[in-house]
């Protein structure tokens, strides 16, 4: 049995924006450090290379350096609820299919882990206040299923700009945002929308201790990325963020229904390798759908919360458990 996949052009998720300052800058290329020897552009050109993209498939994206004088979580929720004397999440939306947003260093530069009452302060740096302005920014992203949104966590300090407890509480933070919030089990924020992607950007340049390895930074007391990170991430921002737009195409082709796109399953771990589970006990049927439409797996009248997919190839998979309530759409990427 097989469900088609195909993707119209106006479902596509291949051109975009990248909203940014200076962090943002220097990893989008060329570093003005002068020690890159690779960029955002060109890891685009090589991956529609890679893939035989052109014309219409080809992905693209474009960058801006953002209006506003900051970029902390704080603005970044104005600008996503429209509460701004600058231009907001709407100006992008329909010119934008992929949208990707981020703070720069100074976010890391957490105070403490807060409480409840500093909400009343917005732009105090607390760990309680990050996830709270997340929970909001994240709320807008999935209420636009016509877009895809990628989110970074936070840009490193480097050692001699930042404290131990300030660069522990930003690595929480970040741990957070992937591990609880990305895999659909933060309480308040619940099942993760399918068309939001989180860029772990902190860890792919920190110590243990959450703070920005010496190898990658500018200078002392300078925490701007140097062409060394640039090589480094600029080739895993193309990667993660066009597979995971891309996935998303065929999950937004098949459950293009508005009443199944508003009954997300949430599925962990993911990635997964041996088993994954769901919080919806599937009363009905279980199908798990490859990205060429097919139904690799086809469980009947199955109520186990749990699925062994340890033989299922490395790839994206798009879970559909059909249930008395309804049907859920899920998805997971098996390592």
């Amino acid at each position: 049995m097989i469900i088609s996949f195909s993707v119209s052009s106006q479902n596509y998720f291949r051109s975009g924006i990248f909203l940014h300052h200076s962090t943002g800058q220097y990893i989008w290329g060329p570093n003005p450090d002068g020690n890159s020897t690779t960029d955002i552009p060109e890891q685009m050109h090589n991956y529609n290379m890679l893939h035989s993209y052109q014309g219409n498939d080809s992905i693209t994206m474009n960058e801006e350096w953002w209006a506003p004088s900051d970029n902390e979580w704080s603005t970044q929720h104005e600008f996503f609820e429209g509460n701004t004397s600058y231009t907001d999440i709407n100006d992008y939306l329909s010119n934008n299919k992929i949208i990707v947003i981020k703070s720069c260093f100074p976010s890391s530069a957490i105070e403490a882990w807060g409480s409840p009452s500093d909400t009343l302060s917005p732009t105090y740096k607390s760990v309680y206040n990050y996830k709270w302005h997340w929970r909001h920014i994240i709320k807008v992203m999935k209420n636009h299923p016509d877009n895809f949104f990628a989110i970074w966590t936070n840009a490193p300090l480097e050692t001699s700009s930042t404290t131990t407890d300030e660069a522990l509480r930003s690595k929480s933070f970040c741990k957070w945002a992937k591990d609880t919030l990305a895999q659909g089990l933060d309480p308040v924020t619940g099942a993760f929308p399918h068309n939001v992607f989180i860029f772990d950007f902190f860890s792919k340049l920190t110590n243990a201790n959450g703070m920005m390895l010496t190898q990658f930074r500018t200078s002392e007391y300078d925490s701007h990325p140097n062409g060394q990170a640039t090589d480094l991430i600029a080739p895993q921002f193309v990667q993660e963020i066009f597979n995971a737009a891309i996935a998303y195409e065929s999950y937004y082709t098949n459950v293009s229904g508005r009443d199944i796109l508003e009954k997300p399953v949430c599925i962990y771990p993911n990635p997964a390798t041996d088993k994954i589970q769901m919080n919806i006990i599937p009363d009905k049927t279980i199908e798990v759908i490859n990205l060429q439409g097919e139904i690799v797996m086809y469980m009947n009248h199955s109520e186990k919360q749990e699925l062994d997919v340890s033989r299922l190839p490395e790839s994206f998979y798009i879970v559909k458990i059909m249930t008395k309530d309804g049907i859920f759409i899920g998805n997971f990427v098996k390592n």
